[in-house]
């Protein structure tokens, strides 16, 4: 392992976590980048780029590994520093998004998107109460943000047969 204690986290080289990232992708259809990719030039010669495509063509989830992990899905975004904890998490996370157990909730209000977080905490099919675990979940995320009267929460998941739209009601 080469260490490069120069960096901001003073941790691994992410390029070599690449081939345990596969093995943890290896259910999925995944295509690795490089920075002389036309989509993703804006790179560093050494970063890489994996793009899990989504079975039902909707949202892909991006895994950058350059000096740290980044994952995007849909409007979310998570930043991991370059260490075995930072690491860990990335895996956590990966993981939860692909296997239904996680996604990215996004808060709406009359002046457009607000924000996005990753959920954990997702409401069942059939949940009567979505719209009180899609705020617990917020809240949870963010707890000094609150959630303005006559706001939108939408949820949007690996599977879209998961995804939740709940209209906050209005302060009368």
């Amino acid at each position: 392992m080469n260490t490069d204690w120069n960096s901001p986290q003073g941790d691994f080289d992410t390029a070599e976590k690449q081939g345990e990232l596969l093995m943890l992708l290896s259910r999925q259809q995944v295509t690795v980048h490089t920075w002389d990719d036309p989509d993703f030039d804006y790179m560093e010669e050494q970063d890489l780029a994996l793009v899990v495509q989504s079975p039902t063509g909707t949202e892909d989830l991006l895994i950058e590994l350059c000096g740290e992990f980044s994952v995007f899905f849909e409007k979310w975004h998570g930043e991991y520093a370059a260490t075995a904890e930072g690491y860990t998490q990335l895996q956590q996370d990966i993981t939860a998004i692909l296997d239904g157990k996680a996604g990215a909730l996004s808060l709406y209000t009359e002046n457009g998107w607000q924000g996005t977080v990753l959920c954990t905490e997702l409401p069942g099919v059939e949940d009567a109460g979505a719209a009180a675990v899609l705020k617990r979940c917020w809240q949870a995320a963010k707890p000094d943000a609150a959630l303005p009267a006559d706001s939108r929460l939408e949820l949007v998941c690996w599977d879209p047969a998961q995804n939740r739209k709940v209209q906050l009601p209005a302060e009368e």
